[in-house]
C-alpha cells in the first residue's frame, strides 16, 4: 500500500471498529439483561456476565458485513464531507482505484474475523451453552427436547439426555436384521473414557425368529418369536459413532459451526441418508462471505460519489443500516426458500450478494 491506500485503510478501519463496538456493546448489554433474569443460586451474576462475554466473538462474526458497510459507509463519507474524495480524483485517482483501495483493506478485515468465526466463535458458543448448562443443571441442548436419533446400516440409536460431551444418559440401541428387529439395548449411562465410549446399567432384549415347519397349521406358519433378556451392570464397549467434538457441534447451531465442522457433519449426515439443506446452506453462506464483503463495499461508492455526497453522519448512518437489514432478510428469504423447496443452495448463498453487486455496478456506471 502507498500513503493515500494507507490513509484510506486507516479511515475505514477506525469507523468500522467503532460501529463494531457499539453494535457489541448493544447487544451485550441485552444478552445480559436476558441472562440477568435466569440468575439462580447455582447460575450467578458472575457466570452470566462470563456467559455474556463468550457470545461477543459470535455476535462480532454476526454482524460483520453490516458493521463494514456502516463503518465504511462513515469513514469514505466522512472524506467526502472534507472534499477530501474530490481532491483525489482531481489528482488522478479514479473510482475503481479508490474501490480497491478500500477493497483490500476490506479483504484484510475480513480474514481477521473469518479466523474469529472459524476458531475463536464455535468454541466461544459451545462452552458458553456448557457453562449455563450445568449452571442451571440443565441437560445439554442437542437436538429436540426429547433427545436426538442417528441412524446407522442396520441400527438406529436414540439418545434422550446429553448431560455434558463426554456423558450421556438413556440411551436405546435398535439393531436390525432382513427379517425385522433384531435386538433391542437400553442403556441407563454412558461417559467417554480413554478415546472410547463406555455403557453401563444395560437391558438387551434378543429376538430370535424360528421359520415354521412344513406340516404345522396356519396359525403356526408364522416364524416363532422367542425374547431373550439380558441385564448387565459392568462397563461395556458399545460402538457409538459420534465422539465428543461432534456431540458439541450438534448443540451448537449451524451458523455458529466452523467451515470445516459444517463440511464434517454434512459427511456424517450423508452417510446416515439425512437432510443436510440447512447444513449445506450455511457452509455455502461462508464461501460466499468474500463476495459478501465485495458487494457491502461496492454499494457504498454509489452513494458517497452520487447525489448523497453531502449529508449528516446521521443519515448516512440511518442508510447503512437500513441497507445492511435489507440485505440481511433478503439473504435469509432466499436462502431459507432454498432449504425449502429443495433448490440448489448455492443459489441461496451466492445469489444475494450477486444481486446486490449487480446493483452497485450499474449504479457505479451511471454515477461516471
Amino acid at each position: 500500500m502507498n500513503r493515500i491506500e494507507r490513509y484510506l485503510a486507516r479511515v475505514v478501519v477506525s469507523y468500522t471498529l467503532l460501529v463494531m463496538i457499539v453494535l457489541l456493546v448493544i447487544f451485550g448489554f441485552f444478552e445480559f439483561m436476558n441472562q440477568v433474569s435466569k440468575l439462580t443460586e447455582t447460575y450467578t451474576l458472575a457466570k452470566g456476565t462470563l456467559y455474556t462475554l463468550l457470545k461477543l466473538p459470535v455476535y462480532s462474526y454476526e454482524i460483520f458485513p453490516i458493521v463494514l458497510l456502516i463503518g465504511t459507509l462513515m469513514g469514505l463519507g466522512s472524506l467526502a464531507n472534507q472534499s477530501e474524495l474530490t481532491v483525489l480524483r482531481v489528482t488522478g485517482w479514479s473510482i475503481k482505484r479508490i474501490l480497491w483501495a478500500v477493497l483490500k483493506t476490506a479483504l484484510m478485515m475480513w480474514l481477521v474475523i473469518a479466523m474469529v468465526g472459524e476458531w475463536v466463535a464455535p468454541a466461544s458458543e459451545a462452552y458458553a451453552k456448557k457453562l449455563r448448562a450445568e449452571a442451571l443443571n440443565q441437560s445439554f441442548s442437542v437436538g429436540s427436547g426429547s433427545g436426538f436419533w442417528i441412524k446407522e446400516a442396520n441400527r438406529y440409536i436414540h439418545v434422550k439426555q446429553v448431560l455434558s460431551t463426554t456423558e450421556l444418559r438413556d440411551i436405546t440401541v435398535y439393531e436390525l436384521e432382513a427379517v425385522g428387529l433384531k435386538s433391542l439395548a437400553v442403556i441407563q449411562e454412558g461417559h467417554y473414557q480413554q478415546g472410547q465410549w463406555q455403557f453401563q446399567y444395560s437391558v438387551t432384549q434378543t429376538l430370535e425368529f424360528t421359520p415354521a415347519k412344513e406340516g404345522d397349521d396356519e396359525v403356526m406358519l408364522r416364524p416363532k418369536l422367542s425374547v431373550l433378556l439380558e441385564e448387565s451392570k459392568a462397563l461395556q464397549h458399545i460402538s457409538f459413532p459420534l465422539t465428543p467434538e461432534a456431540l458439541q457441534n450438534l448443540g451448537i447451531e449451524t451458523r455458529y459451526l466452523s467451515a470445516w465442522n459444517l463440511y464434517q457433519h454434512i459427511q456424517f449426515l450423508q452417510a446416515n441418508d439425512l437432510e443436510t439443506g440447512a447444513y449445506q446452506l450455511e457452509f455455502w453462506r461462508k464461501v460466499a462471505m468474500p463476495l459478501v464483503v465485495f458487494a457491502m463495499i461496492a454499494i457504498v461508492f454509489p452513494l458517497i460519489f452520487g447525489s448523497i455526497r453531502q449529508v449528516s453522519m446521521g443519515q448516512r448512518v440511518f442508510l447503512g443500516v437500513l441497507l445492511g437489514m435489507g440485505f440481511h432478510l433478503l439473504n435469509q428469504l432466499v436462502g431459507n426458500l432454498t432449504v425449502v423447496y429443495h433448490w440448489p443452495v448455492v443459489m441461496g448463498a451466492f445469489l444475494p450478494a450477486l444481486l446486490l453487486l449487480s446493483i452497485a455496478m450499474l449504479w457505479l456506471q451511471r454515477v461516471r
